[in-house]
């Protein structure tokens, strides 16, 4: 079973890079990304910049997948976050690929769904490895903990930015609220969002991901939207001095606690 898990996640991750590498070749329905994106653009749309952070998604993706492999031919001990995880993973990255196609062939609020189901998939990976409850050593955290916290932080904005390309798409007239005080009001959900990841779930990682995220909300909108601009960069600044306060709260106490736990 650990094997199978093991050739499935490997599997799952090189399908979703491939599939996400030929949705901006057009293969898909004429489309790519940006194009369907600029169809649906909004306020709470980020500069294209702030999407160069799936490179670093699917780099810290692969490390945790050769890192998963460990013991695949039997020869070493399996790593336990295998077990941990088990069909999660795979099920995240069926999630990312048929988001990807649902939003290519314009299945706008299809998209939304399987995003909420892609982010629900990470959360109980987190859940289920204790992410940043426990003491573990550096490498594990970088190469078990980081892949999934980063991607959390970007799927959680994301989430909102996709809900928000749909409501452009079926002109949806916000409750009578001007689509500004709409993107200022998920701006500070998107805040409430990190804050809370932070101080419930220690994921400061993922709130970094915000601060990034919101800053280039704040881009896109320079210089024609001043209450979207400084609404983006006031939480982004207050997430920015939470995750401040939150690590010097906690510093030293990996290490103090490891120790406690060599001493036992």
């Amino acid at each position: 079973m650990k094997r199978t898990l093991q050739a499935a996640n490997i599997i799952a991750l090189i399908a979703t890079v491939v599939i996400n590498y030929l949705s901006n070749t057009g293969i898909f329905n004429n489309s790519t990304m940006a194009s369907v994106s600029a169809r649906y653009q909004n306020f709470f749309t980020p500069s294209g910049y702030a999407f160069s952070i799936w490179g670093v998604i699917y780099l810290l993706l692969a490390a945790f997948v050769v890192y998963q492999a460990r013991g695949i031919s039997g020869r070493r001990e399996t790593p336990v976050v295998v077990e941990q995880i088990g069909w999660l993973f795979v099920i995240s990255c069926i999630a990312n690929s048929a988001w990807v196609l649902a939003w290519l062939y314009d299945f706008t609020g299809l998209s939304v769904l399987i995003m909420t189901a892609l982010l629900i998939s990470l959360w109980l990976i987190i859940l289920r490895t204790r992410m940043e409850m426990d003491v573990i050593p550096i490498k594990k955290i970088v190469l078990t903990w980081w892949p999934f916290a980063i991607y959390l932080g970007w799927i959680s904005v994301a989430l909102i930015a996709n809900a928000a390309a749909y409501f452009t798409k079926i002109g949806w007239n916000g409750f009578g609220l001007s689509p500004i005080t709409w993107t200022v009001i998920m701006i500070c959900i998107a805040g409430i969002v990190y804050l809370g990841l932070t101080w419930v779930r220690n994921l400061r990682e993922s709130a970094m991901v915000g601060v990034w995220a919101l800053i280039a909300v704040a881009v896109a909108n320079r210089g024609s939207t001043p209450a979207v601009v400084n609404a983006a960069l006031i939480v982004s600044t207050i997430i920015l001095i939470s995750s401040g306060i939150h690590a010097y709260r906690n510093r030293g106490k990996h290490f103090l606690e490891e120790a406690e736990t060599s001493q036992r």
